[in-house]
């Protein structure tokens, strides 16, 4: 049902907020300096934050991204460099592989800060608790699943109502005007 509403409310909020708000917050977000980023290692709310996002799995998720990540630049150093043999460049994914892995621990920082900047402590305790929980895990687990199932349902559901909304619509209007039924 929320992603149905979203539908409906996106455009709005497209018009109510200028769009590059979001933009200035991952601008600002990464420009942050190194020094910055380690300071915020020892905040208490950002290791709350960095906790709730262990429990949610979100770092995994990360790495699973990377992956693509990793391909694509795979891919144009093989149309830069060509004639390399396949050794070479396991070697090379494997060496890319882990830089990106070593830069994902800043990536979690600035993630933490998002959830730090809309959650207090008590509700990231509440939402770390949720995830630790058995029924947690199991939304966790079958979220992605849900997500999709529902976007495909919201899709058909929308494919269906279409043309009855318009039937009943173009219904009550006669000559081009409403009827005053």
């Amino acid at each position: 049902m929320f992603k149905l509403a979203r539908l409906f409310v996106l455009p709005l909020l497209l018009l109510a907020g200028p769009a590059f708000a979001q933009n200035r917050t991952t601008q600002a977000l990464l420009a942050q300096s190194p020094e910055k980023l380690a300071a915020l290692r020892t905040d208490p709310h950002i290791a709350k934050a960095l906790r709730f996002l262990e429990v949610s799995d979100s770092r995994a998720n990360v790495m699973k991204k990377t992956d693509g990540v990793i391909d694509a630049v795979i891919m144009s150093e093989q149309r830069e460099h060509p004639g390399q043999n396949a050794t070479f460049w396991n070697a090379f994914r494997e060496q890319v592989r882990g830089e990106i892995q070593n830069e994902t621990g800043d990536f979690v920082i600035l993630s933490a800060q998002l959830y730090a900047a809309r959650f207090t402590d008590a509700e990231l305790d509440l939402l770390i608790s949720f995830y630790s929980s058995g029924i947690g895990a199991k939304y966790f687990q079958t979220r992605a699943q849900l997500d999709r199932q529902e976007s495909d349902l919201a899709d058909a559901w929308t494919e269906q109502l279409t043309p009855r909304v318009l039937e009943k619509v173009r219904g009550k209007f006669v000559g081009g005007r409403p009827n005053a039924r």
